[in-house]
């Protein structure tokens, strides 16, 4: 096959577990034939739905992927693991099966029914136990090894399949500093010498960056960048999907770029102190709420109910609320408590709450702000599904306030972004 042509296509790929959450949405890209590729991003972005819907164990809502140019969900399970070999986070073993058994599962794609494992078969499973340093262990029960050893013995199991597709999901999160660069550097030889597709998730940006030429970042279940690790590993880029500040260099050793995380709390990123007014309800800002807070920020939040779970997550963090009596609507006196409170904002910021007439009132406080010249930034994500008002009140009145100047956010990592702006790049 044609190293240049994809051997791994995504076609507007949109996965979910359930019909109404999808954890891709929408992602396109092409592997060919011998690229080894790192896929990176934040936890629950997506890294390990997208293996698995690689891998056909999951059924994509939308779009197709084709794995030799052939959609995988066609793909007859025992062709499909003789081209491709997955290496999981953990493996759960039903049986206790020796270091040398599970190496021989490599090649159940191979033997016929009932037919013992040949001399080829045999070469394969050696050649794997010494590439992955378990020749050694091959008798000893995988239930009671290391998870180090564990793990480079379910390498030899993938190595023993002999796949021209590898995907290696975390493959070195249990492993010490030594044998976590021998597994790359099998991976490696792999590539070069048998010319095979690898696909790399990992946490790791400077392993990632390092063996891989090409990175893929996801960020909520989108593909955020495409390319290089120094087209992707940029300061910017890595603070907007992570909301962490990072020192980008390159390894004067292998030319390899590398990633020094700064201190979260850096004075760089926002301004301590500085007043926040959060618009949010039904959980909407939990997480809003605690970026801000070990930020620094003086925050306040409202109006909510009285028991809504962004009430309480105020409440745990002693941030001042405006509240109202449970399961009721906003009030004009609860609604003056919460204007009252974002009088002094420098920002507000209208999180991705459900709106109904109950709460379409909490707009006037991110209204009276924008009055003010305050900057006012507003979740816009789904905004259609989240506006219950029976004329469309909420997402007219939100249309309105981006007509006059206020921001959209169409992710929680975009309102962060825009929040730990240094002030002056925010004014523009």
């Amino acid at each position: 096959m044609d190293r240049m042509k994809p051997v791994i296509e995504f076609e507007h790929v949109s996965v979910g577990y359930r019909k109404d959450a999808s954890i891709l949405s929408d992602v396109s890209f092409s592997i060919n034939k011998g690229e080894t590729v790192g896929l990176i991003g934040p936890n629950g972005s997506g890294k390990t739905t997208l293996l698995r819907a690689l891998a056909g164990l999951l059924r994509p809502a939308g779009g197709r992927i084709l794995v030799g140019g052939t959609d995988v969900m066609t793909i007859p399970a025992a062709q499909r693991s003789r081209m491709l070999a997955t290496v999981p986070q953990e493996l759960e073993l039903p049986v206790a099966f020796t270091v040398e058994e599970l190496a021989m599962i490599g090649r159940t794609a191979f033997l016929g029914r009932f037919a013992p494992p040949s001399n080829e078969d045999l070469n394969h499973v050696e050649r794997a136990l010494l590439y992955t340093d378990m020749i050694e262990l091959r008798h000893r029960n995988v239930l009671e090894l290391s998870g180090g050893e564990k793990q480079r013995a379910v390498m030899a199991m993938t190595l023993a399949q002999s796949p021209s597709i590898i995907l290696l999901d975390e493959v070195t999160s249990h492993l010490d500093m030594k044998h976590r660069l021998e597994i790359m550097e099998i991976v490696q030889r792999l590539n070069r010498e048998q010319n095979v597709t690898v696909l790399l998730s990992s946490h790791d940006l400077n392993i990632a960056a390092e063996f891989c030429a090409r990175l893929l970042l996801l960020d909520h279940g989108a593909l955020a960048a495409d390319g290089t690790p120094a087209d992707v590993l940029t300061p910017l880029l890595l603070k907007k999907v992570y909301s962490c500040d990072v020192r980008v260099e390159r390894n004067p050793s292998t030319d390899a770029i590398t990633i020094f995380p700064a201190r979260r709390l850096s004075s760089e990123s926002g301004s301590p102190g500085t007043p926040i007014h959060i618009v949010g309800g039904g959980g909407s800002a939990r997480g809003l709420l605690r970026h801000v807070y070990f930020r620094g920020y003086s925050v306040t939040i409202g109006v909510l109910n009285e028991g809504d779970s962004d009430t309480q997550a105020a409440a745990a963090l002693g941030i001042r609320a405006a509240v109202e009596k449970p399961f009721s609507p906003i009030s004009g006196a609860s609604l003056d408590r919460g204007l009252e409170l974002s009088a002094a904002a420098e920002t507000v910021v209208v999180s991705d709450v459900h709106f109904g007439p109950g709460n379409v009132n909490n707009l006037e406080i991110a209204e009276r702000a924008l009055e003010r010249g305050h900057r006012v930034i507003i979740a816009t994500c789904s905004l259609e599904e989240r506006d219950h008002t029976p004329s469309r009140e909420a997402e007219d009145r939100i249309n309105l306030m981006i007509q006059r100047g206020a921001l959209p956010a169409s992710s929680s990592s975009d309102i962060f972004h825009m929040l730990d702006q240094p002030a002056a790049t925010r004014q523009q």
